[in-house]
Formats: structure tokens, sequence, C-alpha cells
């Protein structure tokens, strides 16, 4: 087998084990988008981290303008009329993360305003994004990779990231687990209720923060279900808001 062929098995592990010495999310994103470089090359390159509503909470981009990342966080990203939004469902296939490739040179016939208007002024030609996730599931970084004008990723390229993807995705899920022992300022009138397992789960959600309609992805439950639970809580807890809830919580 041609040397070109192999897969870089070395240059990989080494790359996991220098992602894998950072210990926050952040330095964590930042390390796996600028070392990916030296194993997939890319022209442009972006990190969203969405907080429990997928609105972005940090972002870091590389080689195009504020501009163009204003553009796509203040409209295209909550946008209801385009594929590319935030709110799009992209869901963890077999623990291994999610990898996608775009090849925007095959949807220029549509005329939709994301394409007309984002895509094609910045002469992208294909986009290929990996998703790391939180222990429920729920996207918590998107990373994505742009080549522009006629410049394709390979096959080869593709199945490094998901190769990559998958590793990172287990480093990245132990920066979410709580040390054993350690309690969140909510944990101890929580467990004074008698509360089921997964009511439990809804109200660590909202105390983070989270709306109803984002605990429902999460817990991949309906929202009717969501909002039975919510109903439940606020009735053992003798509340009739969740303002109500979280002051009788975290004591203030």
């Amino acid at each position: 087998m041609a040397a070109q062929d192999q897969f870089p098995w070395k240059t990989c592990s080494d790359y996991i084990l220098e992602c894998g010495g950072q210990h926050e999310p952040y330095r964590f994103s930042l390390a796996v988008l600028e070392k990916i470089r030296d194993i997939v090359p890319y022209d442009q390159a972006l990190f969203l981290m969405l907080d429990g509503n997928r609105k972005i909470a940090r972002r870091h981009f590389i080689g195009f303008t504020d501009r163009w990342m204003s553009m796509y966080m203040n409209y295209y990203s909550r946008s209801t009329e385009t594929d590319f939004s935030l709110d799009q469902d992209a869901s963890e296939i077999d623990g291994k993360g999610y990898v996608s490739l775009i090849d925007w040179r095959d949807l220029d016939w549509i005329r939709d305003d994301f394409i007309v208007n984002y895509i094609k002024p910045r002469r992208l030609s294909q986009s290929l994004s990996f998703t790391l996730f939180d222990l429920k599931g729920a996207p918590a970084t998107i990373f994505c990779l742009d080549r522009l004008v006629d410049k394709k990723f390979t096959e080869r390229e593709v199945e490094i990231v998901r190769f990559l993807t998958a590793h990172l995705g287990n480093l990245y899920k132990n920066m979410f687990v709580r040390p054993s022992g350690q309690l969140r300022i909510w944990d101890k009138v929580r467990d004074e209720v008698d509360l089921t397992p997964r009511e439990k789960e809804v109200l660590d959600l909202l105390c983070q923060g989270v709306k109803p309609a984002y605990i429902s992805r999460e817990l991949r439950i309906s929202i009717g279900t969501t909002n039975k639970h919510i109903a439940h809580i606020y009735k053992k807890f003798c509340v009739d808001s969740k303002q109500e809830l979280l002051v009788k919580l975290l004591g203030k």
C-alpha cells in the first residue's frame, strides 16, 4: 500500500493526546480546531459552543472576517427558513459523534437566501462539520472546516475526521462529569422532595436555565410529557412558577 494511502495512526494518536491535555471545554475546543489543520487542512474554520437552549455561548473562527460570523449569529443561526440553523436536529451516532460533509456546489441551484447571500459570497466549496455532545446527548460544540472555490475534502480526510470525532467526543464528555460527592446548590432541597428519577432530570435542567422545548430534546420526550413533569414538580414543591421554584431551590 502506498504511503499516502496509509491511515495516519501515529499523527492522529498524537493529536488526540495533545487535545486531551486540555481540561476546560473552550481550551479543548481551541486545540481541536487549531491542531486538526495539520491533519486535515482547511481554508476557513470555526467552532460554536452551545448552551442548553442551543444559543451560542462562545465562538472562535479562523480565516474569515467578523462580518460573516456576525451575519450568521444574528440571523441564520436562528432562522426557520434555512436547513442550516442551530435548531436542526443533530444526533450522536452510536456514541461516535456526528460528522457531515456538504458540497455547496451541489446546492448551487437552490435559490435559498442562505445559499445566495451567505455561502456564495464566502466562495465556499465544501464544509466538513463535526459535533461533540454532552452527557445527555445534546449538541455542545459544533466544528466546521471549510474549503474554498473548487477544493474538495478527500474520502480519506472524511474518514480521519470520523475517527477523531469518536475519540474527541469521549474526551469532551468527561468534562461534564461531576466528581463523586460534589453537590449542586439545589441538590439538598431537591432530595427532600419525593421526585421520580425523570422529574429529577427535568428539575436539574430547569435549574440550569434550559427551556422546556430543549429539555424535551435532551431527554428524548415529547413537549407535552415535559410540561406534565414540570407541573408535577411545581405541585410537589408547592409553587406556581419557575421563578418561585428557583427561589425555593436556590435560597434567594
